[in-house]
């Protein structure tokens, strides 16, 4: 794997999980891992924040999901929590909820290429009854050395 250089960060998108509408997705209230132990892309870098996008208005009375991505399998160190909330979402698409990473330290948040990723949802909450959007994070990097 290259070495790292220089000082600035290069900061990029990924798109985690699309949820193409509710069932499946937003609508229980139980425990759900929807990505366990992927294996990183062989850089290493720091995830800064989750983010969702909703793409289609999210419906349902009190209507509320926590989601986390874990470092390791669906047990792992949690990195960062999103509580994705009706009320931070009105009635229309297009709107977009973040959360900065949570981890007591950098190196929690920094993902090698042995490392892997979950994302899971708690166990708890209210249901929604309708809706879409998109999961992403936010990653940073430092330029890799030529060899």
């Amino acid at each position: 794997m290259p070495a790292e250089k220089g000082p600035a960060w290069i900061r990029y998108k990924e798109d985690l999980l699309v949820v193409p509408s509710v069932t499946g997705y937003l609508d229980g209230t139980g425990a759900l891992t929807f990505i366990t132990s992927r294996v990183a892309d062989g850089f290493i870098r720091t995830l800064e924040k989750i983010t969702f996008v909703s793409t289609t208005a999210l419906a349902g009375a009190g209507g509320t999901q926590t989601f986390k991505v874990r470092k390791g399998n669906a047990t792992g160190t949690v990195v960062a929590t999103l509580t994705v909330a009706l009320a931070d979402f009105d009635t229309t698409a297009g709107k977009s909820k973040a959360a900065d990473v949570a981890a007591a330290d950098a190196d929690a948040a920094r993902f090698g290429d042995t490392d892997t990723l979950s994302f899971t949802r708690d166990a708890s909450g209210t249901a929604f009854t309708g809706g879409a959007g998109v999961f992403t994070l936010t990653w940073r990097q430092k330029p890799q050395a030529r060899i």
